[in-house]
């Protein structure tokens, strides 16, 4: 089987399929992605928020206890300041205001401030514990990874006696949801590749059985139709080749049908045949045609002495010359009569100059038969010859038969006219009629015979015998013809 190198467009199916497995790879890796790092992000800083917000009451609640006379411990608070760490709270500081908002303790977590606020953990060098916690307390947080809770304390009357700020660092929530989305990152990256490469090795698989069943189609569209695709699976790619040979079955049965015609009628009946549609009717219509009769002369003679196997072996090697040239010039072989053919032009496709067609045929005939006969007698083989007739008019072209069996065939007083102008020639010699001499006279040499009174026909028939051709070949007559209309116009 040829290799079809057939123009693609930009995407192929191989490339559609890959990116189709690529992006929904992408998409299910993007919602994991969300579901199982985003959401559950978000989850953990709302659990966070609510941690720190109720760590941040408690703490406050116990400056708030002092403040109602009972007794207050700084180095509780300052613990859970410090050890923030260790306790799981990431408590960087706290800090405590009185009612008119002078600054009254608090305590800090340098470590944690130093990585959640570096810039104000650098202010804070040089300053004492007091300037400090002023400074942290009167920071603007923004850029910094630090979550603050400014708490009112009140006293049982609803007054103010103070606030209390408390700050918690969340660069540990902060790399832990980077990490969660690096892992995914790396796991959606492998899963995408992975998955590209999976889907190119299955849509090269996928892929292949339908360049090479698009590779026989082309093969078969060039009238190739050695193509068998071998059926590999049961999906529907193996359903596609399993048509296809059916296909090619059918096509080469039909191929086989047609050359099998052809031995039996020309290429153009056998055409025609296959091309309709419906069973071919049995009317006809009337054309105009030039008919052609050739017959061996002396053939009876000849069959009297010859082994019957001769008799056919010597009718196929001058037949196989007389088919090849009616056949050039795009005549339909109808018939077989014994030692006799009968070929016609015109029907059942009209051609342009039939009746030259017809003469040119008939001299190439008697040439190359004679050629054909030297080569006989210097082989000590029989020969023979034929007397060819020729006449031009309309007659009626149709099947004929009945519905089991027909043929197509011209029939009239014109084809009868030609087998008797036939009937009437000597070995070698070419007779034409009247009517077929005048569309023709211009392009042959011929010589007037003496009328011939022939059967069935009351008055005599005026014959040419055509001596020599003027034309070389159909082509030359065409530029002739297109010169000739050319200078009249």
């Amino acid at each position: 089987m040829t290799t079809y190198s057939f123009r693609a467009s930009r995407f192929t199916l191989g490339v559609k399929l890959s990116l189709f497995v690529a992006a929904l790879v992408l998409a299910v890796s993007a919602s994991m992605a969300y579901f199982l790092v985003i959401r559950t992000a978000a989850l953990q800083r709302i659990t966070m928020e609510n941690r720190f917000k109720s760590l941040a009451t408690i703490i406050a609640s116990m400056r708030g206890h002092g403040y109602g006379g009972r007794q207050y411990d700084p180095m509780l608070v300052k613990m859970f300041v410090e050890f923030g760490v260790k306790l799981g709270t990431n408590l960087c500081f706290a800090t405590f205001a009185g009612s008119s908002g002078e600054i009254e303790s608090g305590s800090l977590n340098h470590e944690l401030l130093a990585e959640a606020a570096p810039d104000l953990a650098a202010s804070l060098k040089n300053l004492s514990d007091e300037e400090k916690i002023s400074r942290v307390a009167q920071w603007r947080w923004a850029d910094e990874s630090v979550r603050t809770f400014k708490i009112s304390l009140e006293g049982k009357d609803g007054k103010v006696l103070g606030t209390a700020t408390l700050g918690f660092s969340t660069m540990e929530t902060e790399r832990q949801l980077s990490s969660s989305l690096f892992a995914n990152l790396i796991v959606t990256g492998v899963a995408f590749l992975l998955g590209l490469g999976a889907s190119l090795l299955l849509a090269r698989n996928f892929s292949r059985p339908i360049r090479q069943i698009a590779s026989a189609m082309h093969d078969v569209s060039e009238g190739s139709l050695n193509q068998t695709l071998a059926i590999n699976s049961r999906d529907e790619i193996g359903v596609l080749a399993e048509s296809f040979n059916f296909m090619i079955k059918g096509l080469r049965e039909r191929e086989r049908i047609r050359s099998t015609f052809a031995r039996y009628v020309s290429d153009q009946v056998a055409e025609r045949i296959l091309k309709e549609e419906d069973d071919l009717g049995l009317t006809g219509e009337l054309k105009r045609v030039t008919v052609i009769f050739l017959d061996i002369r002396g053939f009876t003679t000849l069959t009297e002495y010859l082994h019957p196997r001769e008799v056919v072996a010597l009718l196929n090697d001058y037949f196989e010359i007389v088919i090849e040239i009616i056949f050039r010039y795009e005549g339909t072989i109808n018939k077989f009569i014994g030692d006799s053919i009968m070929a016609i032009y015109g029907a059942p496709q009209s051609i342009d100059f039939p009746e030259v067609r017809g003469i040119i045929t008939a001299v190439e005939i008697q040439k190359l038969v004679g050629e054909f006969n030297w080569k006989r007698m210097q082989e000590g083989k029989p020969v023979v010859n034929f007397g060819i007739g020729i006449h031009s008019g309309e007659a009626i072209a149709g099947n004929i038969g009945s519905a089991r069996r027909m043929e197509y065939t011209v029939i009239g007083r014109d084809v009868n006219l030609a087998q008797r102008i036939e009937s009437a020639t000597r070995e070698g010699q070419v007779l034409i009629s009247e009517a077929t001499y005048r569309k023709a006279a211009e392009y042959i040499e011929a010589q007037q015979k003496d009328a011939v009174f022939m059967k069935g026909i009351l008055e005599p028939i005026p014959l040419y015998e055509v001596t020599r051709m003027k034309i070389a070949s159909i082509e030359d007559l065409r530029a002739q013809v297109s010169k000739a209309r050319g200078s009249l116009s």
